[in-house]
């Protein structure tokens, strides 16, 4: 039987840092302000060393086999993700500087679009980010993290977690729904299309 331990992040994951870049998606190039995925993969790299910012491994658990990370999330609630937003607007400006404007500025729409993202609402234990590598596949990574994000939502008084996925990530739609999760609204943006899901938890 293999044997999954989930764990709170390493700031040192490399592992951990590409998977939070991996969940992301094409959203990572407006975050990062570049089309250069060495650039974008660094500029990751240094939010999930760093503490306060949307993407740090602060809020992020891992899931090992030994020493080998298969799988990522990144868990807190919605209170404390809006919190983060401006913190992580700074790092980013410290880490890219002019690049960022000068992308974004090319990049309007994509730009707005990702800042104005109303992820959940107040009272809710969001799941920020997760991924799990290819060749972990039928192992239930996934779902383990979900469970694991569950309890630490339960643990901190939160009845209602919440996350958001891509339309046409069917898969994952899927496994969430199987999960107790229920789509609630949807995010229609010109770069961005996604269900909100939510499920309320037994405290």
């Amino acid at each position: 039987m293999t044997v999954i331990s989930i764990v709170p992040a390493n700031p040192h994951s490399l592992d951990g840092a590409y998977l939070n870049l991996m969940a992301v998606g094409d959203l990572a190039h407006t975050i990062a302000g570049s089309s250069n995925q060495s650039i974008v993969g660094e500029t990751f790299q240094k939010l999930w060393h760093s503490k306060r910012n949307r993407f740090s491994h602060e809020y992020a658990f891992e899931a090992k086999m030994g020493d080998k990370t298969l799988g990522m999330i990144t868990c807190l609630p919605i209170s404390v993700l809006e919190q983060l937003i401006s913190s992580t607007v700074k790092q980013l400006f410290s880490y890219r500087k002019l690049g960022l404007i000068a992308y974004n500025l090319q990049h309007l729409r994509a730009f707005f679009s990702t800042i104005s993202l109303k992820e959940g609402f107040e009272g809710e234990y969001h799941i920020a980010t997760l991924a799990a590598i290819p060749e972990s596949r039928g192992m239930g990574i996934g779902s383990q993290l979900i469970e694991h994000a569950e309890k630490q939502a339960i643990k901190k008084g939160y009845s209602v977690i919440s996350l958001t996925v891509k339309k046409e990530n069917h898969l994952a739609a899927k496994l969430y729904s199987r999960l107790g999760y229920e789509i609630t609204s949807e995010v229609n943006k010109p770069s961005v299309s996604l269900y909100r899901m939510v499920k309320k938890l037994t405290i």
